[in-house]
Formats: structure tokens, C-alpha cells, sequence
């Protein structure tokens, strides 16, 4: 009876190995990426939501790999992005690379590139604002110049199936250069957002204090290392106007927020200047409260930092 148990439980396990082997070869010669979020609290799907913010990764990692160059990793960067673009437009992209590449790699260029805004259009469109600091000269011993410029791009996505070089499942179907001008167009006083997708603001500061009278209304989630990230994302009940004010240590920075179906917002930086200086008390300097950063730092190296 005992030899009969272990011979069933031998060729179970048998089995089970083979089936895992058999599995584990499929996915390495077919990879797939399925990309899930689940609420936990809830326990459903935010299929639009993690659609939003995947469009909204996705263009910003391929518009920073786009403009972001140098005359030695030219040809590499710009090719590799031919798997996130449709056919045509990766064979014209190859082109146009293939016919700058000599003389972009005699000289001494640098692009390095910020996104300033992004936003989704009413025709499903997308528009992207970014700022580009080029350094150049004729010839690598040659002084370089420096300039500027403020490119305004419109682009068009499709999906596809998710691999492992675009597990975002999308694929640039159109791309255009619009504008482009040394100095940029100031950013408007109101954020157009959209129920239910997420928009997201980039501060030049870390927020130590945000004053949200929408709750219930207005989900943020918040990223911090030297800056902050702020992720909103309007729900229902929310007014078609609604404000909040967000206050780093020396700065505080008020937005209004409206409602919008036509144009919506998905990424601001928010530049310095657009924050009001707090003003600090007179007279006698009173004793500053610890926050959370001089806890950390007490904390993490073991010492006493003074008010």
C-alpha cells in the first residue's frame, strides 16, 4: 500500500514539473507582459484609470527618449524607438536618422530635454510641451553655444500586443512637430481635468502641507524625494470648479481645478515663479516645529537636529 502511495505521488509530481517545464518554455520563446491593477479596498478593476496613466507613462517616456540625445548615442537611442511606433512611422524615423547621423556624430551636440505640459485633445490627440537645452559646437575641440527651445508636439497612439520591449501595449500611430519658439507660452491659471482619469502636477519643491476641501472628491496620491509629484484624480460629486492649495516650505501654490470633456490636462510641471512666497513672521523668530523630513534625518543617522 505504502509503495503504491509514493509510485502515485512520484508520478503526480512528475507530472506537475513537466507541466511547469512545459509552461515556463512557452513564455520564454512567446513573452507576454499583462499589466493588472486591482483596488484592494474594493476589489475591482480600474481598467480606465490604469488605461490613463499608462498613455500618460508611456508618452512620457518616449517623448524623454525621443529628445534626450548626444552625437554618441544617437543612432542607438533613436533606432530603439522604432518598436514603440507604427511601421511607416518608424521607417520614416529611420530614415531621417540614418540621414543625420554623420554629421550629428562629428560634432559635439548634446539635447537634454524636459516635459513641461501634456494634454489630451478633444479628437483623442495628444499635444506635449517641451523644453530642450541644446549645446553645440562645429567640432568636438570647437567652444560650444548654448540655446533653447520650447517644442510643441501632437501625437497620436493605437494599441497593440504588450512584449517585453512595449509593455505598454501602445504604439505611436502619428507624430508631428506643431511649433516651436525660444520662449515658452505661460501655463494657464485653471487645470482642466476629467472625472475619473488622473492628471498629474510636478512641483519644483517638496510639499510638506495640502489643503483639499474635496476629500471625498478628489483623490491625490503623492510622490517625494526632493520634489514632489502629485497625482489627482477627480471623482464623481466634485464641482465643475473646485480649488486646493498645496505649500512647500517656502512657497505656496494655489490652482483651480474645472471640469472639462473637450481638453484635459494630464501632466503640468509647475514652474517656480508660479508659487507665492509665504511670508514669514516678524519680530522675535519662534521656534520652528520638526517635520517629517528632520524626523528621518534623526532617525536614520542617530542625531539631534536643533529648532
Amino acid at each position: 500500500m505504502r509503495v503504491k502511495i509514493l509510485s502515485a505521488l512520484l508520478l503526480i509530481t512528475f507530472l506537475w514539473a513537466s507541466f511547469v517545464s512545459y509552461k515556463y518554455w512557452q513564455i520564454k520563446n512567446n513573452p507576454r507582459v499583462v499589466a493588472i491593477t486591482m483596488d484592494a479596498a474594493k476589489g475591482v478593476l480600474q481598467n480606465t484609470q490604469v488605461g490613463e496613466m499608462e498613455k500618460l507613462t508611456f508618452l512620457r517616456q518616449f517623448l524623454d527618449r525621443y529628445y534626450n540625445y548626444d552625437s554618441n548615442n544617437f543612432w542607438q537611442s533613436q533606432t530603439s524607438l522604432t518598436s514603440l511606433m507604427v511601421g511607416p512611422l518608424a521607417d520614416s524615423r529611420v530614415r531621417e536618422v540614418s540621414r543625420l547621423r554623420e554629421k550629428i556624430q562629428q560634432k559635439n551636440l548634446s539635447h537634454l530635454s524636459r516635459l513641461v505640459s501634456l494634454q489630451r485633445l478633444k479628437d483623442g490627440r495628444y499635444k506635449a510641451t517641451t523644453h530642450l537645452q541644446i549645446t553645440e559646437a562645429a567640432a568636438k575641440n570647437d567652444e560650444a553655444t548654448k540655446s533653447q527651445l520650447y517644442i510643441t508636439t501632437i501625437l497620436k497612439l493605437q494599441s497593440t500586443e504588450r512584449t517585453l520591449e512595449n509593455p505598454w501595449g501602445l504604439l505611436v500611430s502619428d507624430m508631428k512637430i506643431e511649433n516651436s519658439a525660444t520662449q515658452n507660452s505661460a501655463l494657464p491659471a485653471v487645470i482642466q481635468v476629467s472625472k475619473g482619469n488622473p492628471a498629474v502636477l510636478l512641483f519644483p519643491c517638496a510639499i510638506e502641507n495640502i489643503d483639499n476641501s474635496f476629500e471625498k472628491n478628489l483623490n491625490m496620491k503623492i510622490t517625494t524625494l526632493n520634489v514632489s509629484e502629485l497625482q489627482l484624480t477627480p471623482q464623481e460629486g466634485l464641482p465643475e470648479q473646485a480649488t486646493f492649495s498645496a505649500t512647500c516650505r517656502d512657497e505656496e501654490y494655489k490652482f483651480e481645478l474645472r471640469v472639462s470633456s473637450d481638453l484635459q490636462d494630464l501632466y503640468v510641471s509647475i514652474p517656480k515663479e508660479m508659487g507665492v512666497i509665504r511670508k514669514k513672521d516678524s519680530g522675535a523668530a519662534k521656534p520652528r516645529k520638526k517635520d517629517v523630513y528632520d524626523k528621518t534625518i534623526e532617525n536614520v543617522l542617530g542625531i539631534q537636529l536643533e529648532n
